[in-house]
Protein backbone atom coordinates (compact mmCIF):
# COMPACT_ATOMS: atom_id res chain seq x y z
CA UNK A 1 0.00 0.00 0.00
CA UNK A 2 0.93 3.87 -0.53
CA UNK A 3 2.50 5.69 2.11
CA UNK A 4 0.21 8.86 3.01
CA UNK A 5 1.10 11.62 1.77
CA UNK A 6 2.68 14.54 4.50
CA UNK A 7 1.73 16.75 1.91
CA UNK A 8 -1.60 16.29 1.94
CA UNK A 9 -1.66 17.62 5.12
CA UNK A 10 -1.87 21.61 5.83
CA UNK A 11 1.41 23.04 7.96
CA UNK A 12 -1.32 24.43 10.11
CA UNK A 13 -3.06 20.80 10.54
CA UNK A 14 0.47 19.50 11.29
CA UNK A 15 1.09 21.51 14.27
CA UNK A 16 -2.20 21.18 15.46
CA UNK A 17 -1.17 17.36 15.72
CA UNK A 18 2.03 17.63 16.99
CA UNK A 19 1.04 20.36 20.01
CA UNK A 20 -2.40 18.13 21.00
CA UNK A 21 0.47 14.67 20.67
CA UNK A 22 3.06 17.00 22.76
CA UNK A 23 0.12 18.20 24.87
CA UNK A 24 -0.89 14.11 26.01
CA UNK A 25 2.74 13.50 27.18
CA UNK A 26 3.03 16.73 29.13
CA UNK A 27 -0.10 15.79 31.03
CA UNK A 28 -0.83 13.09 33.28
CA UNK A 29 -4.11 10.89 33.08
CA UNK A 30 -6.27 8.03 34.55
CA UNK A 31 -5.17 6.78 38.02
CA UNK A 32 -1.23 8.94 37.79
CA UNK A 33 -3.45 12.24 37.93
CA UNK A 34 -5.76 10.96 40.40
CA UNK A 35 -2.51 10.62 42.79
CA UNK A 36 -0.94 13.68 41.41
CA UNK A 37 -3.97 15.62 43.11
CA UNK A 38 -3.60 14.09 45.77
CA UNK A 39 0.28 15.04 46.20
CA UNK A 40 -0.79 18.63 45.14
CA UNK A 41 -3.47 18.47 48.41
CA UNK A 42 -0.77 17.63 50.88
CA UNK A 43 1.58 20.15 49.19
CA UNK A 44 -0.83 22.84 49.55
CA UNK A 45 -1.10 21.98 53.13
CA UNK A 46 2.61 22.60 53.22
CA UNK A 47 2.84 25.20 52.34
CA UNK A 48 0.18 27.24 54.13
CA UNK A 49 1.57 25.64 57.02
CA UNK A 50 5.18 27.08 56.04
CA UNK A 51 3.39 30.95 55.22
CA UNK A 52 1.93 30.26 59.31
CA UNK A 53 5.55 29.67 60.60
CA UNK A 54 6.99 31.99 58.17
CA UNK A 55 9.74 29.38 56.57
CA UNK A 56 10.33 31.26 53.23
CA UNK A 57 12.70 28.22 52.12
CA UNK A 58 9.88 26.30 52.69
CA UNK A 59 7.62 28.62 51.15
CA UNK A 60 9.88 28.55 48.31
CA UNK A 61 10.42 24.94 47.32
CA UNK A 62 7.13 23.81 48.32
CA UNK A 63 5.27 26.52 45.78
CA UNK A 64 8.09 25.57 42.62
CA UNK A 65 6.79 22.12 42.97
CA UNK A 66 3.10 22.50 43.59
CA UNK A 67 3.32 25.15 40.01
CA UNK A 68 5.50 22.10 38.08
CA UNK A 69 3.22 19.29 39.44
CA UNK A 70 -0.39 21.68 38.15
CA UNK A 71 1.34 22.21 34.64
CA UNK A 72 1.08 17.95 34.38
CA UNK A 73 -2.99 18.56 35.46
CA UNK A 74 -5.21 19.68 32.12
CA UNK A 75 -8.03 20.35 33.76
CA UNK A 76 -5.75 22.94 35.68
CA UNK A 77 -4.12 24.29 32.67
CA UNK A 78 -7.62 24.57 31.06
CA UNK A 79 -9.24 26.23 34.28
CA UNK A 80 -6.42 29.14 34.35
CA UNK A 81 -6.63 29.71 30.87
CA UNK A 82 -10.12 30.52 31.02
CA UNK A 83 -9.60 33.01 33.52
CA UNK A 84 -7.17 34.49 31.63
CA UNK A 85 -8.90 34.80 28.99
CA UNK A 86 -11.93 36.52 30.55
CA UNK A 87 -9.47 38.62 32.23
CA UNK A 88 -7.64 39.80 28.94
CA UNK A 89 -11.06 40.58 27.51
CA UNK A 90 -12.28 42.60 30.11
CA UNK A 91 -8.91 44.58 29.98
CA UNK A 92 -9.10 44.66 25.85
CA UNK A 93 -6.04 42.91 25.05
CA UNK A 94 -6.86 40.59 22.26
CA UNK A 95 -3.99 39.05 21.12
CA UNK A 96 -3.44 37.69 25.19
CA UNK A 97 -7.50 36.36 24.26
CA UNK A 98 -5.98 34.40 21.21
CA UNK A 99 -3.37 32.82 23.22
CA UNK A 100 -5.53 31.86 25.61
CA UNK A 101 -8.02 30.36 23.79
CA UNK A 102 -5.80 28.23 22.08
CA UNK A 103 -3.82 27.20 25.70
CA UNK A 104 -7.60 26.43 26.65
CA UNK A 105 -7.99 24.39 23.69
CA UNK A 106 -4.88 22.50 23.82
CA UNK A 107 -5.57 21.76 27.56
CA UNK A 108 -9.24 20.51 26.28
CA UNK A 109 -8.33 18.21 24.06
CA UNK A 110 -6.49 15.87 26.72
CA UNK A 111 -9.79 15.83 28.43
CA UNK A 112 -11.67 12.68 28.74
CA UNK A 113 -15.37 14.53 29.91
CA UNK A 114 -15.03 16.86 26.67
CA UNK A 115 -14.04 13.85 24.10
CA UNK A 116 -17.69 12.56 24.25
CA UNK A 117 -19.14 13.61 20.97
CA UNK A 118 -21.45 11.92 18.58
CA UNK A 119 -23.76 8.96 19.40
CA UNK A 120 -23.70 6.66 21.82
CA UNK A 121 -26.29 3.83 22.94
CA UNK A 122 -27.69 2.87 26.57
CA UNK A 123 -30.53 0.30 27.72
CA UNK A 124 -33.05 2.85 28.90
CA UNK A 125 -34.98 -0.17 31.68
CA UNK A 126 -38.09 -1.72 30.30
CA UNK A 127 -37.75 0.57 27.34
CA UNK A 128 -34.88 -0.76 25.57
CA UNK A 129 -31.69 0.22 24.01
CA UNK A 130 -31.95 3.89 22.98
CA UNK A 131 -29.74 6.27 21.10
CA UNK A 132 -28.71 9.69 22.41
CA UNK A 133 -26.13 12.54 20.45
CA UNK A 134 -23.90 14.16 23.02
CA UNK A 135 -22.99 17.89 22.14
CA UNK A 136 -21.67 20.76 23.84
CA UNK A 137 -23.30 24.12 24.88
CA UNK A 138 -21.86 27.28 24.59
CA UNK A 139 -19.68 27.06 21.55
CA UNK A 140 -16.23 25.58 20.90
CA UNK A 141 -15.33 26.25 24.77
CA UNK A 142 -18.67 25.07 26.09
CA UNK A 143 -18.64 23.71 29.23
CA UNK A 144 -21.98 22.33 29.32
CA UNK A 145 -22.53 18.24 28.07
CA UNK A 146 -26.17 17.92 26.48
CA UNK A 147 -27.66 14.40 25.59
CA UNK A 148 -30.47 14.21 23.04
CA UNK A 149 -32.27 11.63 22.36
CA UNK A 150 -31.89 10.10 18.75
CA UNK A 151 -34.38 7.24 19.30
CA UNK A 152 -36.78 7.78 22.17
CA UNK A 153 -40.05 6.08 24.60
CA UNK A 154 -42.89 7.13 25.69
CA UNK A 155 -41.83 8.62 28.48
CA UNK A 156 -39.10 10.52 27.08
CA UNK A 157 -39.41 10.81 23.07
CA UNK A 158 -36.58 11.76 20.58
CA UNK A 159 -35.47 15.36 20.22
CA UNK A 160 -35.82 16.01 23.76
CA UNK A 161 -32.87 16.12 26.32
CA UNK A 162 -32.32 13.09 28.83
CA UNK A 163 -29.63 14.70 30.41
CA UNK A 164 -26.80 16.94 31.14
CA UNK A 165 -23.64 18.08 33.22
CA UNK A 166 -21.69 21.12 34.18
CA UNK A 167 -18.13 20.32 33.17
CA UNK A 168 -16.10 23.50 34.22
CA UNK A 169 -13.79 22.65 36.68
CA UNK A 170 -15.35 25.29 39.63
CA UNK A 171 -18.96 23.89 38.95
CA UNK A 172 -21.51 23.79 41.35
CA UNK A 173 -21.38 21.01 43.44
CA UNK A 174 -17.87 19.67 41.90
CA UNK A 175 -15.55 19.64 44.44
CA UNK A 176 -17.73 17.72 46.61
CA UNK A 177 -17.74 14.83 43.95
CA UNK A 178 -14.16 12.70 44.51
CA UNK A 179 -13.64 9.78 42.25
CA UNK A 180 -15.37 7.16 42.72
CA UNK A 181 -12.70 4.59 43.81
CA UNK A 182 -13.58 0.66 42.82
CA UNK A 183 -12.32 -2.52 44.23
CA UNK A 184 -9.21 -3.99 42.96
CA UNK A 185 -11.34 -6.52 41.32
CA UNK A 186 -13.76 -4.20 39.46
CA UNK A 187 -10.43 -1.92 38.35
CA UNK A 188 -9.58 -4.73 36.73
CA UNK A 189 -12.20 -5.09 34.89
CA UNK A 190 -12.30 -1.81 33.64
CA UNK A 191 -8.57 -0.89 33.84
CA UNK A 192 -9.47 1.89 36.48
CA UNK A 193 -9.26 2.29 39.77
CA UNK A 194 -10.73 5.48 39.90
CA UNK A 195 -13.42 7.13 37.85
CA UNK A 196 -14.26 10.33 37.60
CA UNK A 197 -17.53 11.79 37.97
CA UNK A 198 -19.31 14.89 37.65
CA UNK A 199 -22.82 17.22 38.70
CA UNK A 200 -25.47 16.88 36.27
CA UNK A 201 -29.51 16.73 35.79
CA UNK A 202 -31.44 13.93 34.38
CA UNK A 203 -34.85 14.30 33.00
CA UNK A 204 -37.82 12.16 33.69
CA UNK A 205 -41.29 12.20 32.45
CA UNK A 206 -44.89 10.34 32.29
CA UNK A 207 -46.07 8.03 29.44
CA UNK A 208 -47.12 11.42 26.84
CA UNK A 209 -43.99 13.23 28.30
CA UNK A 210 -46.31 14.90 30.87
CA UNK A 211 -45.25 16.06 34.38
CA UNK A 212 -41.77 16.13 32.75
CA UNK A 213 -38.61 17.17 35.61
CA UNK A 214 -35.40 17.60 36.00
CA UNK A 215 -33.74 15.78 38.83
CA UNK A 216 -30.14 15.84 40.19
CA UNK A 217 -27.77 13.51 38.29
CA UNK A 218 -24.33 12.23 38.11
CA UNK A 219 -22.14 11.59 34.73
CA UNK A 220 -19.52 9.01 35.02
CA UNK A 221 -16.78 7.96 33.37
CA UNK A 222 -15.76 4.42 33.09
CA UNK A 223 -12.54 4.15 30.47
CA UNK A 224 -13.91 4.27 27.45
CA UNK A 225 -17.74 4.13 28.17
CA UNK A 226 -19.75 6.64 30.28
CA UNK A 227 -22.79 6.51 32.44
CA UNK A 228 -25.22 8.86 33.93
CA UNK A 229 -27.01 8.20 37.44
CA UNK A 230 -30.72 10.20 38.13
CA UNK A 231 -29.94 10.14 41.63
CA UNK A 232 -32.97 10.51 43.49
CA UNK A 233 -34.37 7.57 41.99
CA UNK A 234 -31.45 5.42 41.51
CA UNK A 235 -31.39 4.57 38.44
CA UNK A 236 -28.15 4.62 36.04
CA UNK A 237 -27.66 3.70 32.58
CA UNK A 238 -24.42 2.96 30.85
CA UNK A 239 -23.55 3.72 27.30
CA UNK A 240 -21.25 2.54 24.39
CA UNK A 241 -20.48 3.87 21.37
CA UNK A 242 -22.88 1.87 18.60
CA UNK A 243 -21.64 0.64 15.75
CA UNK A 244 -22.56 1.44 12.07
CA UNK A 245 -24.75 -1.54 11.46
CA UNK A 246 -26.54 -0.44 15.29
CA UNK A 247 -27.00 2.83 14.32
CA UNK A 248 -28.51 2.17 10.73
CA UNK A 249 -30.94 -0.71 12.74
CA UNK A 250 -32.43 1.78 15.40
CA UNK A 251 -32.80 5.08 13.06
CA UNK A 252 -34.63 2.64 11.32
CA UNK A 253 -36.48 1.20 13.83
CA UNK A 254 -37.48 4.65 15.20
CA UNK A 255 -38.27 5.83 11.80
CA UNK A 256 -40.95 3.04 11.26
CA UNK A 257 -42.48 3.55 14.91
CA UNK A 258 -43.03 7.20 13.72
CA UNK A 259 -44.54 5.65 10.87
CA UNK A 260 -47.14 3.81 13.53
CA UNK A 261 -45.55 0.26 14.52
CA UNK A 262 -46.48 -0.93 17.02
CA UNK A 263 -43.64 -3.91 16.96
CA UNK A 264 -40.81 -2.12 14.83
CA UNK A 265 -39.11 -5.82 14.20
CA UNK A 266 -42.27 -6.96 12.29
CA UNK A 267 -44.10 -3.62 11.57
CA UNK A 268 -47.69 -3.61 10.01
CA UNK A 269 -48.92 -2.95 6.52
CA UNK A 270 -49.32 0.63 7.01
CA UNK A 271 -46.44 1.53 8.53
CA UNK A 272 -44.70 -0.07 5.54
CA UNK A 273 -46.76 1.73 3.34
CA UNK A 274 -46.26 4.94 5.17
CA UNK A 275 -42.25 4.71 5.17
CA UNK A 276 -42.78 3.34 1.29
CA UNK A 277 -44.78 6.96 0.31
CA UNK A 278 -41.77 9.24 2.27
CA UNK A 279 -39.11 7.00 0.69
CA UNK A 280 -40.62 7.99 -2.55
CA UNK A 281 -40.94 11.66 -1.75
CA UNK A 282 -37.51 12.05 -0.68
CA UNK A 283 -36.39 10.74 -4.12
CA UNK A 284 -38.52 13.37 -5.68
CA UNK A 285 -37.45 15.94 -4.07
CA UNK A 286 -33.83 14.68 -4.77
CA UNK A 287 -34.64 14.58 -8.28
CA UNK A 288 -36.15 17.93 -8.54
CA UNK A 289 -33.43 18.99 -7.26
CA UNK A 290 -31.00 17.61 -9.38
CA UNK A 291 -32.87 19.01 -12.19
CA UNK A 292 -33.09 22.73 -10.84
CA UNK A 293 -28.87 22.34 -10.27
CA UNK A 294 -29.01 21.45 -14.51
CA UNK A 295 -31.16 24.05 -14.64
CA UNK A 296 -34.05 22.62 -16.32
CA UNK A 297 -37.43 23.23 -15.58
CA UNK A 298 -39.07 21.73 -12.79
CA UNK A 299 -41.67 22.21 -10.26
CA UNK A 300 -38.98 23.80 -7.51
CA UNK A 301 -38.83 27.00 -9.88
CA UNK A 302 -41.59 29.52 -9.61
CA UNK A 303 -42.49 30.08 -13.12
CA UNK A 304 -45.84 31.45 -13.72
CA UNK A 305 -46.63 29.66 -17.15
CA UNK A 306 -45.82 26.67 -16.26
CA UNK A 307 -48.65 24.68 -17.16
CA UNK A 308 -49.30 27.02 -20.17
CA UNK A 309 -46.07 25.76 -22.09
CA UNK A 310 -47.10 24.27 -25.54
CA UNK A 311 -48.46 20.60 -25.34
CA UNK A 312 -48.48 20.60 -21.73
CA UNK A 313 -51.31 19.04 -21.24
CA UNK A 314 -51.87 16.99 -24.76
Amino acid sequence: EDELDSSSFTAERLDRIKRESDARSKFLHGDELIELRKYMQNLEKDLERAREQGDYNAIHDLSRALHESQQMDAEHVYLLALENMESAKRNGFDDEVEDYRQEALLARTCLPQFQLSGLWVGKYGDHGYEMVNITYAGGELGNVLVATKVTGDKNVPKGEITFTADLHPEAKGRKELNPIELSDVAAKQWGHKHLPRFPGQGQVAAEGFVNNQWMDGQLILVGEYFSFAWLPIGHQIFFGRPSAELTLKMLKHSKMADYGANNVDVPSVLAKNRAFAQRCFEETELMLFDDEADGELCFLVDHEDYFCQEGCFE
